[in-house]
């Protein structure tokens, strides 16, 4: 493919997450992240049959639970 370049690609942000990805960058697994976004804690987008995740909504997931943790200290959410 004229352009392009695995070294590119790599070095770009990811606009979209893959579940996987996003299960990578949190350490759980993909049905976690599936779990996640069933109930609503975790935004996602479908694209046709695909399922996407903007990286935004895993820092905002992540602040929920960092909030959460400082409002409750030592209870496991």
């Amino acid at each position: 493919m004229p352009g392009y370049s695995a070294a590119a690609e790599a070095a770009t942000p990811a606009i979209l997450l893959r579940p996987e990805e996003a299960a990578r960058m949190l350490r759980v697994s993909r049905s976690a992240i599936y779990g996640l976004i069933a109930s609503g804690e975790l935004r996602s987008i479908t694209i046709g049959r695909r399922r996407r995740i903007p990286p935004k909504a895993l820092e905002d997931y992540v602040a929920r639970q960092l909030a959460a943790t400082k409002e409750h200290p030592g209870e496991i959410q």
